[in-house]
């Protein structure tokens, strides 16, 4: 039997933490809340009270997900229903269908019965059942364009003098490009809410990392200003790169038996790491 002890064990008995620093699987609340956070949360939680189309624009790992998570998390079963969907590489009567499907409808087969099911659900749970219908689509950057114009037809109710259904599109930075094509501007033109996710601030970075590091258990100091600067500057801001630089920076600092991380770790990290 082999008397090595594992990372995760290491990582523990070396800088004082009770789990990965860097690992997923966050509670609600033990999220990384800044001021741009906080403002795009408010605006979501708006345009579900005002109903209508919102976007969420960001690169890859700037935290589109969590933002949704933090505001799905908070809209009550018995006052909101909720349609969330990724798959989003399928044909348009698929996605229509699957929308059906989280509204707890049995779609059929052509999809100008799916979108008249959909729209009847969609009265009968706003003005009937007084639940405010959501529907949040996420990659929404992988729809073809077709499909994105086509979406509109859901948001349209008495000729179009109401609004009974909020829909957010959510998705990388190119959904915002393929929403300024001439096929999308009937679709572009109701998006009442456009959120777009910024990158950290190098400030914002190293309030990250210690937020992470005290969430693990460790209160004391152990990323050098010198090593946030450089963490900040390769991963560009993004939280996922951030986190994956980080936690390399740990395993390369356990097996050097480093006490600090500094400069010269973060530049072996980012060799390994390549964000």
């Amino acid at each position: 039997m082999s008397d090595r002890i594992p990372l995760e064990t290491a990582l523990r008995g070396a800088f004082g933490v009770t789990r990965p620093p860097f690992g997923k699987g966050l509670r609600p609340d033990e999220l990384f809340v800044t001021s741009a956070f906080d403002q795009s949360l408010d605006r979501l939680r708006y345009l579900v009270e005002r109903r209508g189309i919102g976007a969420i624009f960001g690169p890859p790992g700037t935290g589109k997900s969590t933002l949704l998570g933090a505001l799905l998390d908070n809209l009550g079963q018995a006052t909101h229903a909720v349609c969330y969907v990724s798959h989003t590489t399928c044909a348009v009567l698929d996605l229509f269908r699957e929308i059906a499907r989280g509204f707890a409808l049995d779609p059929r087969y052509r999809k100008a019965d799916v979108i008249r099911e959909l729209k009847n659900r969609v009265v009968k749970l706003s003005r009937d059942q007084k639940v405010q219908p959501v529907v949040v689509i996420d990659d929404a950057h992988l729809l073809p364009t077709h499909v994105l114009d086509d979406l509109r037809l859901l948001t349209s109710f008495d000729r179009d003098s109401r609004d009974e259904l909020t829909m957010i599109l959510c998705g990388h930075s190119q959904l915002e490009s393929n929403l300024r094509l001439a096929i999308n501007e009937a679709l572009a033109q109701r998006i009442s809410m456009r959120v777009r996710i910024p990158a950290l601030t190098t400030d914002e970075v190293g309030a990250y990392i210690d937020f992470r590091m005290e969430a693990a258990g460790r209160t004391a100091k152990l990323f050098l200003p010198e090593a946030v600067t450089a963490i900040a500057q390769s991963a560009r801001g993004i939280p996922r790169l951030v986190d994956r630089l980080a936690e390399h920076c740990l395993l390369i600092a356990l097996q050097g038996r480093r006490k600090e991380i500094v400069a010269d770790i973060v530049g072996e990290a980012v060799s390994e790491v390549d964000p």
